[in-house]
C-alpha cells in the first residue's frame, strides 16, 4: 500500500498555496510527516492511500498513524518516537494561536478542543504514551486530561454515529450530535469534524418536510444550490432562537417557490448549438478558398450544410488526477523507478530509526544532548523523486494520449468521406453540375476531419497545460537540461553501465566455471560461490533487459512529449488549495457515509455534484523554455 500527503497552507500569507508532500510506502515514515506538517492555522495535510486496484482513496491521517503503530512492538524506540510526535500534535491544539504577528499572548490551554481535535482525526482516545507526555509537559494537570478525554469520547461517538439509516426520530439525536461537532472557528478545525457535521447537517434536510425534496423545475446547477440553501437553513434554525425561525423559514420558502425569470436550456443544449455553430464557421473558411462565384457558392454551401453534422469526442487517455497518481503511474511502467522509491523509502525508514535510537542514547546519558540527527536530508531526496517521477508520469500519460489521438485519424478520415459521398449525393440531388459536386464532397470532407481533429487536439493542449503546471511547479527555472534531469538513472550511460556489467559478471561465471571443471585447478571455486555469481550475472541482465526494453523506450516516449510542452508559457502558481481542500472534505463525508449498512440518504433521486473543475491558470507572459 502507498500513501500519498499532501499539505496546504491555512494562513493569511500562503493560504491555498501548496506545502510539503510525501508519497511512500512506509506507513511510520507517513505517520511523521503527518504529524510533523500538520499545524492549525498554519498547514493541513490530506492523506490519500493507494485502493485495491491502484487508485488514491481519502483516507483520515489519523488511520496512517494507527497502522504505523500497530506495527511496531512496544520496545522499538520509534513507538516512542511517534507517542512524542502525537504528543507535538496535540499541544499544538491547546493553544488558541492567532495568525497576526503581534497578537497578545495566548491564554490557558483549551484541552475541550484538543480533546476534540484528537477524537475526530484518529476516533480512538489518548494512549497512556502520551498522556505521559502531555502530564510531563505540564506538570500539575493530571486533572485536566479529564476534559481532553470525555471530549475525545464525545466526538469519537459522535462521528462514528454518522453512518446508518436515519429515521424521523433521530432528529433530537442528530441535532445533538452536530452541535458536539458545530466548529467555533471553521478555519480552525479538523476536516473529519467538518466532515461529519456537514453529514448531520444533510441528514437533517433529508428529515425535514420543507428541505427534502427540491422542485421539480430547478436545474442541475440551481438545484445545488437549493441543496446548499437548505443546509444552511438547517443551521440557521439550529443556532437562532426560536423567535427569529418564522422569518427565516420564510425567506427559503420565497426561494424554493419562486418561478425562474429565465429557465436556463438543457444543459446540452449549448453545447450542441455551439459546436453547430463551429461547423458552420468551419464551412465557410473552406468555401473561401475555392474558386466559386457568389451564387454558386450558397449552392454549394446548401448542399453540404445539409449532410454535416457536429463532430462526437473520441475517447483518449486522462491526465492522472494529482501529483501523487502520476508518480505512480510512471513507477508501475518503470522498474528502475519502483527500485528508486524502494531505496528512498528505506533511507528514510533508517533515518528515523537511527533518530529514535539516538533519542534514547540521549534520554540514558550515553549520547550527549543535540546530536540525535536529523531525517530533513533523506525526506527532500524524497521529494525531488517524487517531483520528477511525477512530471515523468505525467509526460506518459500525455505521450499515451497522443498516440491514441493519431490511431483515431483512420476513423476520422472514414467519418470525412461518408460525409463527402453523402454531400455529393445531396448536389446531385439539387441538379447542381459535376464540378459544383465536387466542390461541395470536397468541403463536407475537410470540414468534418478538421472538426473532429479540432475536438481532439483541444484536449491534448488542456493536458498540455497540466503537465505544464506540474513542470512549474516541481521544477521552478527549467533550463536546457530538463530532459537530461528527467532522465537520470536511465540515460545513455546508465545503458552503457548495464551492458558493462553483464559483461563483467558474466566474465566472472564464467571464469568459476572453468576452474571447476578444470580437474589441475589449484582451488576450485565452492558451490556457493558459483550460485552467488550466477545469480549476481542474472541480475545484471535482467537489469540490462529492463533499461533497454522498458525504461528507457518509456523515458524516451516521455521525453518527445516535453518539447510541446517547454513550448507553453509558464503558468502562475495554481493557489487552488482551498478548493481542493473543500474537496477532499467533501470526499471524507462520502466516505465516512458510505461505511455504514445504508450509506443511501432518504432524499430520492441522485444529489448534485459538489465538486467544481479545477479554474485554468490564468494566462502568464512567455518564458523561453526547451526548444
Amino acid at each position: 500500500m502507498r500513501y500519498a500527503l499532501t499539505s496546504v497552507y491555512t494562513n493569511q500569507y500562503l493560504g491555498g498555496a501548496d506545502g510539503p508532500s510525501l508519497l511512500t510506502a512506509d506507513p511510520i515514515t507517513a505517520a511523521h510527516t503527518f504529524l510533523a506538517t500538520d499545524r492549525i492555522g498554519h498547514l493541513e495535510v490530506m492523506a490519500h492511500a493507494t485502493a485495491p486496484d491502484g487508485t488514491l482513496m481519502p483516507v483520515r491521517p489519523g488511520e496512517i498513524v494507527e497502522r504505523a503503530l500497530a506495527e511496531l512492538p512496544a520496545d522499538d524506540p520509534r513507538h516512542g518516537t511517534l507517542c512524542t510526535a502525537q504528543a507535538d500534535w496535540l499541544e499544538d491544539r491547546l493553544w488558541d494561536r492567532e495568525d497576526e504577528p503581534f497578537a497578545s499572548a495566548p491564554a490557558g490551554p483549551d484541552w475541550h478542543r484538543a480533546g476534540a481535535a484528537w477524537g475526530a482525526e484518529f476516533t480512538a482516545l489518548p494512549g497512556d504514551g502520551v498522556l505521559t507526555e502531555l502530564a510531563a509537559r505540564y506538570p500539575g494537570t493530571e486533572l485536566s486530561h479529564v476534559p481532553l478525554v470525555t471530549a475525545a469520547l464525545r466526538t469519537v461517538r459522535a462521528i462514528r454515529q454518522a453512518t446508518g439509516p436515519v429515521r424521523r426520530q433521530d432528529r433530537q439525536a442528530l441535532a445533538a450530535n452536530w452541535r458536539i461537532l458545530s466548529p467555533a472557528r471553521p478555519g480552525h478545525t479538523e476536516p473529519a469534524v467538518l466532515a461529519a457535521a456537514a453529514w448531520y447537517l444533510e441528514r437533517l434536510a433529508d428529515l425535514d418536510p420543507l428541505t427534502a425534496r427540491p422542485p421539480a423545475h430547478l436545474t442541475d446547477a440551481q438545484r445545488s444550490q437549493w441543496r446548499e440553501a437548505a443546509v444552511d437553513l438547517q443551521r440557521d434554525l439550529l443556532v437562532l432562537v426560536p423567535e427569529r425561525h418564522p422569518a427565516r423559514i420564510e425567506t427559503f420558502t420565497a426561494l424554493t417557490y419562486a418561478e425562474p425569470a429565465d429557465p436556463a436550456p438543457h444543459s446540452d443544449a449549448p453545447t450542441e448549438e455551439s459546436d453547430r455553430r463551429r461547423v458552420e464557421a468551419a464551412l465557410v473558411g473552406a468555401l473561401d478558398h475555392l474558386p466559386l462565384d457568389g451564387e454558386v457558392r450558397a449552392r454549394v454551401r446548401a448542399a453540404a450544410a445539409g449532410v454535416l453534422q457536429p463532430p462526437q469526442p473520441l475517447p483518449i487517455p486522462d491526465q492522472p488526477a494529482q501529483d501523487a497518481d502520476a508518480a505512480l503511474h510512471w513507477r508501475r511502467r518503470v522498474p528502475s523507478a519502483q527500485r528508486a522509491a524502494e531505496d528512498n523509502d528505506a533511507t528514510l525508514t533508517n533515518a528515523y530509526t537511527y533518530v529514535a535510537h539516538a533519542q534514547r542514547e540521549i534520554d540514558h546519558g550515553v549520547r550527549p544532548a543535540g546530536s540525535q540527527g536529523t531525517t530533513v536530508l533523506a525526506a527532500n531526496l524524497a521529494a525531488e523523486t517524487t517531483g520528477r517521477h511525477a512530471v515523468l508520469g505525467r509526460l506518459l500519460a500525455l505521450a499515451d494520449a497522443e498516440r491514441t489521438a493519431t490511431a483515431h485519424e483512420p476513423h476520422l478520415h472514414k467519418l470525412a468521406d461518408t460525409a463527402a459521398q453523402a454531400a455529393r449525393a445531396a448536389a446531385q440531388d439539387q441538379a447542381l453540375r459535376p464540378m459544383e459536386a465536387h466542390y461541395a464532397a470536397q468541403a463536407a470532407y475537410t470540414v468534418t476531419f478538421d472538426a473532429a481533429r479540432s475536438l481532439l487536439d483541444e484536449d491534448l493542449a488542456q493536458q498540455r497545460r497540466t503537465v505544464r503546471a506540474t513542470v512549474a511547479a516541481h521544477f521552478p527555472r527549467p533550463g536546457h537540461r530538463l530532459g537530461d534531469q528527467l532522465a537520470a538513472g536511465i540515460d545513455q550511460e546508465a545503458v552503457a553501465r548495464a551492458r558493462n556489467a553483464v559483461a563483467v559478471l558474466t566474465r566472472a561465471l564464467d571464469d568459476l566455471l572453468a576452474a571447476d571443471r578444470n580437474p589441475r585447478a589449484g582451488l576450485a571455486p565452492t558451490a556457493e560461490q558459483i550460485s552467488e555469481a550466477r545469480s549476481r550475472a542474472d541480475a545484471a541482465r535482467q537489469r540490462f533487459n529492463e533499461i533497454t526494453g522498458t525504461d528507457r523506450p518509456a523515458t524516451l516516449e516521455a521525453l518527445r512529449a516535453l518539447r510541446a510542452v517547454m513550448d507553453l508559457p509558464e503558468p502562475p502558481p495554481p493557489g487552488d488549495g482551498d478548493g481542493r481542500l473543500a474537496r477532499h472534505r467533501r470526499q471524507l463525508t462520502e466516505r465516512l457515509t458510505a461505511t455504514g449498512p445504508a450509506a443511501a440518504t432518504t432524499t430520492p433521486g441522485p444529489r448534485p455534484a459538489r465538486n467544481l473543475p479545477r479554474q485554468e491558470p490564468r494566462p502568464a507572459t512567455v518564458k523561453r523554455g526547451m526548444r
